[in-house]
């Protein structure tokens, strides 16, 4: 191609680019956008849709006691609710102090010695008085049943009876003067009659000025002024006087101490066939006692 031909296709083009179509649209076009160059390279871009998200507003100060002003009218709301249902101040008010507990009843006087038991010293206080109570009880009974009931038969009066041909034996000459002053100290003086034989009963009865052995152990009775006394005389070491191998021994009175009562009389003693002994004689005029 000429460089003639070449300049007339490149005019043409510029002239069909300057046709009055083609620039009054431009002009058009400039006159809209006045601020865009005027000469443009169109750009081919992608047009990419996506929501732009708006940032919360941060909470002003004023908004903070507008919730706080909401939450208190919520807080009304619901209080007078509750007083519309009944429950008061339920929610607000502490619950009442429960009521003090009642005062235990008071126990009887014998639950609380009862309880006493519970004491392992008191227990064996009780266990050590029922012992002394339950000694004293079988001393007394024993007392009385070995000595009170031959007294009821011996002492009938006249010193006769089922006592005069087996009296009484003691082991030993001082046991049964001994056994004369404790019975005549008690409830039933004539007991004592008991450990003499008939001949003893005679000399007992005459020493005292009775009709019998019974009212002289009576008589002497009426003139104790110390019971607990009268029972324990002392006797000497040579109270007994004779030798105990002999058959007959007696217990001499001025070696005999007596508190409490009447002073008796010398007592003589003989061995019985089974090795007891029984009072045989009885008097005041002794030639050891002179």
């Amino acid at each position: 191609m000429t460089p003639l031909v070449r300049a007339g296709i490149m005019w043409d083009v510029a002239d069909h680019e300057e046709s009055p179509e083609h620039g009054g649209q431009r002009r058009r076009d400039a006159e809209a956008e006045p601020n865009l160059p005027a000469n443009r390279d169109v750009v081919d871009a992608e047009v990419v849709s996506s929501e732009v998200t708006a940032a919360a507003p941060r909470p002003t100060a004023d908004d903070e006691e507008y919730r706080q002003y909401q939450q208190f009218l919520e807080f009304q709301r619901f209080k007078e609710w509750q007083r519309a249902q009944g429950g008061g101040n339920v929610a607000a008010s502490p619950p009442p102090a429960p009521a003090p507990p009642a005062p235990a009843p008071k126990k009887p006087a014998w639950k609380r010695a009862l309880g006493l038991l519970r004491y392992k010293l008191v227990r064996r206080l009780i266990y050590l008085l029922f012992a002394v109570l339950l000694a004293m009880y079988l001393f007394n009974a024993l007392v009385n049943s070995f000595f009170g009931g031959s007294g009821g038969s011996g002492g009938t009066g006249t010193g006769t009876g089922a006592l005069d041909a087996t009296p009484m034996k003691a082991t030993t000459p001082q046991d049964a003067v001994l056994d004369v002053y404790n019975l005549l100290r008690g409830d039933d003086p004539a007991a004592a009659c008991a450990y003499f034989d008939t001949a003893g009963r005679s000399y007992f009865a005459a020493a005292h000025q009775a009709p019998d052995c019974a009212t002289a152990a009576q008589q002497l009775h009426a003139r104790i002024t110390d019971r607990n006394a009268y029972a324990n005389p002392r006797l000497g070491e040579n109270a007994v006087y004779g030798d105990l191998s002999q058959p007959q021994v007696l217990v001499l009175h001025c070696r005999v101490q007596v508190a409490g009562g009447p002073q008796l009389g010398t007592f003589k003693l003989t061995r019985q066939p089974d090795g007891g002994w029984a009072i045989t004689g009885y008097g005041f005029r002794t030639s050891s006692c002179s």
